[in-house]
């Protein structure tokens, strides 16, 4: 090769060799700038971890949990109980979104709020129910009915609300709260008041405990003893070391209680079927229980009662007082198909006494003793079972809880005209409950008489609360507050507050955590786009760096013999030169 074609190759060569070395220097850059977008976006994903959100807890249980947003605080709702918790700014003016912020201005509403009283306030309470209905907060029903109940012109600004365990229509929730709360007068309250107490509330004999176990007594085994009867409640029998047992009509509703029985206390078929038959025929007869006979021992007469075991009359006692306790709750009245609806329940029920279910035998009886607690939660009827070993030493059990949802439920299918709405099965994940309906109102008696439903004497309550705040707090449009995430980053950080109602029947501004009902948890829908988005990029970040490497690695290769050839071409430069400078010196 010539000096001048050595040098051109040469040139050629180390360009080419600077050109991959600047390129793999800017592949290293490029995974180095990898490297930081991975690890921020790991921060971000670490950050989301924390993200939380704002909930409303319905009544404290952490049963039933909502989405915190403006319409759940702003509205009413059984949700919030039909009481509005305002949303408000530092000086004090509601937070209105722009439908409600129209309906005040139309209504005239001044936004620093006024005194007027009487006449002029009902005149101007009138007007915001109208826009209201014209901006599309509420339906004209509803405000229908608020303009007949009228404004209760003290209603948030020092007046008691209705009490919500007063009223005649409740969701299953209130009116378990509202029999325990009767349930609780049995002492304190005046004589009607101690009467339906009693009614309401079951008691049984003291159980003694005992721990004996031997070879003379295996039915003594973890406290069962050979012939008597439990009340358990969750599978846990009770025992009162002071007395009898005791348990309301609401603890029915709202738990998990079991009568069951052992050895030769067990209840007799036979007689649970005849007392099933002789209740359906008295009742096809004609005679009702509801607006009639007090009770199924009343509609039976002594002669039936009189006949029965100490433990067959334990049952009918608990079974009438279900019966009689729901009388005392429910508002039947004097129409008929109420009437037939309740003594319809009243049969069916009781038929379940007569329909056992046979789990066959078992070596122990504190084992078949389990099992039929176990399996009576899951049949609608009673379930026993033999201990082989031990001679009628077996167990009987039946759902005491069981009994009063399907009553009900029995109730509900007959009003609703014996749609496939509610029914009851043997199987209990076969049955639909009425009671498992959280929407589904029951008409309580109460002294009212003025024919508004609860829901709208709720509903009125509610806007003359909302209403008599504006006019004593003032309002502001805020266009934000519909938007969730906005919400719940003022409230948290202090921009907005919760104005809500005090032991004294005012309302006043504190922290969105100051009460019972909202609080912070981990927001589970942000972890999860998190986590996503993490993942997405995290893949990207990964595929870009492999592509990188093989770059990186096939550049290294061509660097790797360019510097070969660079390192040959250089040498036979330097000879080529050498060898020129030797011929013109020799000349």
């Amino acid at each position: 090769m010539g000096l001048a074609a050595s040098q051109a190759r040469f040139l050629a060569i180390t360009s080419r060799k600077n050109s991959c070395e600047f390129q793999s220097m800017q592949l290293a850059q490029q995974k180095l700038s990898l490297t930081r977008e991975l690890e921020s976006a790991t921060e971000e994903y670490q950050a989301a971890l924390n993200t939380t959100k704002l909930i409303w807890d319905a009544d404290g249980s952490g049963n039933y949990i909502y989405d915190l947003d403006y319409k759940l605080l702003m509205y009413p709702s059984e949700i919030n109980d039909y009481v509005p918790w305002m949303v408000s700014r530092r000086d004090g003016k509601i937070a209105l979104n722009p439908d409600m912020a129209r309906a005040a201005q139309l209504a005239g509403i001044p936004e620093g709020g006024t005194n007027i009283s009487g006449e002029a306030k009902r005149e101007l309470y009138d007007a915001f129910l109208t826009a209201m209905v014209g901006c599309g907060g509420m339906s004209e029903t509803s405000a229908r009915s608020c303009r007949e109940i009228g404004l209760q012109e003290t209603a948030g600004i020092g007046g008691a609300l209705i009490d919500k365990a007063d009223s005649y229509e409740m969701t299953i929730t209130n009116m378990i709260n509202y029999i325990d709360l009767a349930a609780d007068k049995i002492k304190t309250g005046t004589d009607e008041e101690r009467r339906i107490a009693e009614v309401l509330t079951f008691s049984m004999p003291k159980v003694e405990d005992s721990n004996v176990c031997t070879s003379e007594q295996p039915y003594l085994k973890n406290g069962l003893d050979k012939n008597s009867w439990y009340i358990t409640k969750g599978g846990n029998r009770l025992t009162n070391d002071n007395g009898e047992v005791s348990f309301n009509l609401a603890d029915l509703l709202n738990g998990n209680y079991t009568l069951a029985f052992t050895g030769d206390e067990a209840p007799s078929k036979a007689f649970f079927r005849s007392f099933a038959e002789s209740l359906e025929s008295l009742l096809g007869a004609g005679n009702t229980v509801c607006g009639g006979k007090d009770g199924i021992k009343d509609l039976l007469g002594e002669g039936f009662y009189e006949d029965a075991s100490e433990s067959e009359k334990f049952v009918i006692d608990l079974v009438d007082q279900m019966i009689r306790g729901f009388m005392e709750i429910i508002n039947v009245g004097d129409d008929d198909t109420n009437i037939q609806a309740f003594n319809y329940a009243i049969r069916e029920t009781v038929g379940l006494l007569g329909d056992f279910k046979d789990l066959g035998s078992r070596n122990y009886s504190n084992d078949a003793y389990n099992d039929c607690i176990t399996e009576s939660n899951n049949y609608n009827g009673w379930v026993t079972k033999d201990a082989t070993k031990r001679k009628n030493y077996g167990t009987s059990a039946i759902s005491l809880s069981g009994l009063a949802e399907c009553f009900l439920t029995y109730y509900a299918q007959a009003q609703q005209g014996f749609d496939d709405t509610y029914f009851i099965r043997q199987e209990a994940d076969k049955s639909s409950y009425v009671t498992d309906d959280y929407g589904f109102y029951y008409d309580i008696k109460n002294t009212n008489g003025n024919g508004w439903s609860t829901q709208q004497i709720y509903e009125s309550e509610f806007y003359s609360v909302l209403f008599n705040n504006l006019c004593q707090n003032g309002w502001y449009e805020n266009i934000y507050i519909d938007d969730k995430e906005y919400l719940d980053n003022a409230l948290k950080n202090g921009q907005l507050f919760i104005t809500g109602i005090n032991q004294d029947g005012y309302y006043y501004q504190d922290r969105y955590n100051a009460g019972a009902y909202i609080m912070e948890a981990t927001d589970e829908d942000a972890v999860t786009q998190a986590e996503l988005a993490f993942t997405q990029k995290k893949n990207k970040i990964n595929y870009k760096e492999e592509q990188i490497d093989l770059d990186m690695k096939n550049l290294d290769l061509e660097i790797s013999s360019l510097t070969t050839e660079y390192d040959s071409v250089k040498q036979m430069l330097t000879k080529n030169v050498e060898k020129t400078f030797t011929l013109f010196q020799s000349g």
